[in-house]
């Protein structure tokens, strides 16, 4: 009886690789949209050429270099990382 059970297994939901760059890539820009706000009120809550060059850091540095790293990435993943497949040798 044990025995049939451990044979039994749930297929695992996987998410496709552009999938598990685009939620990455979600998650970082809403770090980036809390992190702005916070810097928003940390340079005085009043929008000046200070807040203006932190705001175009993280958005621009931070959130477009992560952005262009990722879909890099993701083309290096797809069409030049050649795996060798599991079933053969």
């Amino acid at each position: 009886m044990a025995d049939s059970k451990q044979n039994l297994k749930i297929p695992e939901k996987r998410f496709s690789k552009a999938q598990e760059y685009l939620y990455a890539n979600l998650l970082w820009w809403a770090f980036l949209a809390v992190l702005a706000v916070i810097s928003f009120f940390t340079c005085g809550g009043a929008w000046d050429d200070v807040t203006s060059g932190v705001m175009e850091f993280i958005f621009v540095i931070m959130g477009g270099g992560f952005t262009m790293v990722s879909i890099l990435d993701y083309l290096y993943e797809e069409h030049f990382l050649r795996l060798p497949t599991e079933g053969k040798k």
